[in-house]
């Protein structure tokens, strides 16, 4: 008895590449005696629904990490849940490169072949699971940004277009936050709180995070300059910005964040609505498809 894989496919995904990349992944499993049926979401948050009402052995987001969050969010209302599967095809696939799944949809079913379900732990903030990270500040404003224009770019510029048109306007603000119970009031540039390491197409923000500590990582930058983070931008894709004296790591299961003003949050590059924000995280909360190192 072959396994039997129910597929979520988002058809714009990775500009409008996700029906064309399920096309190519699809046969790689049914060649291995895949039973497969499949939906398309047509429509924000249509995955969701899909995902609660899937009758299968595995549930596979085919898209980008909104439509992974999507996915994720369905099962977990579940009381009974498939185990979830990545095959990427999105902008940003910040969720599959935590998996350790390769860009390539063909490539990343072939691994999915071979790969042994792990309980993940999924962070909660406001009422909404999310797979990599959430945050608010400059980070939530640019996702707000990016989320506005059509995506004619691949992940990584459209992020750097949306950070250069936010950093004209935006000024660090006054928040408290409040982790695992102790306050800190601060200037705020952005706080990035991690259950995997890298978002924003490929921007390896928290790099201690990890799915499976039951813990979550915070990177908290303080308030930069225009001059200092076109300094540090950069060297966020080697996790060298954790090196600047204005950014600070913490961990911890709860984090709240308020401000008087109504910044955006986000969760896996989607504005989920404005602060205040409370994350958590629930550990082992959801059983995914880790390729077989």
């Amino acid at each position: 008895m072959g396994m039997r894989a129910h597929a979520i496919v988002n058809p714009i995904a990775g500009r409008n590449r996700g029906t064309r990349a399920w096309s190519r992944a699809k046969p790689v499993l049914e060649r291995a005696g895949w039973k497969i049926t499949e939906g398309f979401s047509l429509r924000r948050g249509h995955a969701v629904e899909l995902a609660v009402d899937a009758d299968a052995d595995v549930v596979l987001a085919v898209g980008g990490d909104g439509t992974a969050q999507e996915v994720a969010n369905g099962l977990l209302q579940r009381s009974r849940r498939p185990v979830m599967g990545v095959i990427p095809v999105g902008t940003g696939n910040d969720f599959a490169r935590a998996l350790g799944l390769p860009r390539d949809p063909a490539a990343a079913a072939g691994m999915l072949l071979a790969a042994r379900p792990k309980l993940l732990d999924v962070g909660i903030v406001n009422g909404r699971y999310f797979l990599t990270v959430a945050g608010a500040g400059f980070d939530g404003e640019v996702a707000g940004q990016v989320n506005a224009w059509p995506k004619v770019l691949g992940g990584t510029a459209m992020y750097v277009l949306g950070i250069l048109k936010t950093l004209v306007a935006y000024r660090p603000v006054e928040v408290e936050i409040v982790i695992d119970g102790i306050p800190n009031r601060e200037r705020l540039f952005l706080i990035a709180v991690g259950n995997t390491a890298w978002n924003a197409g490929g921007m390896w923000m928290v790099p201690s995070a990890r799915a499976d500590d039951g813990i979550l990582h915070v990177v908290i930058a303080g308030p930069l300059s225009r001059i200092e983070t076109l300094g540090v931008l950069p060297r966020v894709y080697s996790g060298r910005h954790l090196l600047h004296p204005k950014i600070r790591q913490a961990q911890g299961r709860e984090i709240i964040v308020t401000s008087t003003t109504p910044l955006m949050v986000q969760a896996d590059g989607e504005i989920i609505g404005k602060l205040p924000a409370t994350f958590r995280v629930h550990p082992g909360a959801l059983e995914v498809l880790i390729p077989a190192i």
